[in-house]
């Protein structure tokens, strides 16, 4: 609470508003008459969604939530992204359900997000992308009450694919999900240190739920890769019994982001868990499944949520390139220094060679983004 009082007293500008203004006049003074009109550029390269991108620019720009914080503790770092994301949803720029309804806002939405902070937008990517896209599309009805909660961030997740030994080859997988027919659970087990789900991001604070991809066996026969729902922790933050979960701690940069490496000793969760669109362990022990082909081939199903989250990671990196080119520019045009008449009245950017460098720089990733 102390901290989130602490955001709200936090002042948008701290220069001098002298200083601002003479910026701004500076900005103004490099290119007061462009030759496009503003408006029209914004238009182009946002592409879809206008009122969402419009409103969350509005939004990110004015709430005191989104000033940058620096040299804090880590615990802080983390909870400030956490309740960002949470000013995101409470203004309902960000749904699971978008995926059903309008996917290329969730892209929007990535883009916005990380142009202000890049460990809220990937907190953000995790619990709509991996986690809730994933329970919207192998869940079911049974698995409503945890859908329900994603926006809210009522529950908050966590996507276990990813493990020690097997980060570019998950197929191969160690975790099992073993179903024990005598009382219709699955049982959760890490077999080695190589099968740490490793990376996890929400994993060490924040989630409550983990969909846990596991090599899922019936009748001692091996069906391949499946998402089960895990409960990792209760509602006051504990660790559920049989789960032992490492917080990864700090890193080079997004310390905002809880990373965690997860194991799991025979952990059970009920046979309902199991997420059941497209595969079905019925109470007994019967498989079925609507998916034809190998274990590989379920497996690239069941991850299927990893291809729109190249898209997610994509906007955000195009967020984030956009913003570098603002702060070169506008950087650019008020950093003054001699010009022909000998004095430091001269902007940067009237150098071609500071043009080159921003506008090269500006064009490399956006025209691969665009085509």
């Amino acid at each position: 609470m102390a901290l989130v009082q602490r955001l709200h007293s936090i002042r948008l500008n701290t220069l001098p508003i002298r200083f601002l203004s003479e910026q701004a006049k500076l900005r103004e003074a490099w290119n007061p008459n462009p030759s496009f009109d503003p408006k029209v550029m914004t238009h182009f390269l946002d592409d879809q969604n206008h009122d969402l991108h419009a409103r969350m620019r509005e939004f990110l720009s004015t709430d005191k939530f989104f000033v940058p914080e620096y040299d804090i503790p880590l615990a802080d770092e983390r909870e400030i992204a956490l309740q960002r994301l949470k000013q995101l949803c409470d203004n309902k720029f960000i749904s699971v359900h978008f995926f059903s309804t309008n996917p290329t806002a969730v892209f929007a939405a990535h883009e916005n997000a990380s142009i202000v902070d890049g460990a809220m937008a990937t907190k953000m990517t995790v619990q709509f992308n991996l986690f809730g896209g994933t329970v919207l599309k192998l869940g079911t009805g049974r698995h409503k009450e945890i859908l329900d909660g994603i926006d809210s961030l009522t529950n908050i997740g966590c996507f276990g694919l990813s493990e020690l030994g097997y980060g570019n080859n998950a197929v191969e997988m160690e975790t099992t999900a073993t179903y024990d027919a005598e009382t219709d659970e699955f049982v959760i087990n890490t077999p080695s240190v190589k099968g740490q789900k490793y990376w996890i991001t929400n994993g060490a604070i924040h989630a409550n739920y983990m969909v846990v991809f596991a090599q899922l066996y019936t009748g001692g026969v091996n069906n391949g890769i499946h998402g089960v729902l895990v409960r990792i922790r209760d509602d006051e933050g504990n660790t559920m019994p049989g789960l032992t979960i490492h917080d990864m701690g700090i890193k080079m940069g997004l310390n905002g982001i809880d990373n965690a490496k997860i194991s799991f000793d025979n952990v059970r969760v009920p046979r309902e868990n199991l997420l059941n669109k497209e595969s079905e362990v019925h109470e007994g022990g019967e498989y079925t499944t609507k998916i034809s082909g190998n274990n590989r081939a379920r497996f690239l199903k069941v991850a299927d949520q990893l291809l729109s989250g190249r898209i997610c990671i994509a906007s955000m990196s195009q967020g984030a390139s956009k913003a570098c080119m603002a702060i070169a520019l506008r950087y650019s045009a008020t950093r003054l220094t001699a010009g022909p008449t000998g004095k430091s009245d001269f902007p940067i950017l009237g150098y071609q060679l500071q043009q080159h460098a921003s506008y090269l720089s500006w064009l490399k990733p956006t025209s691969t983004t665009l085509h």
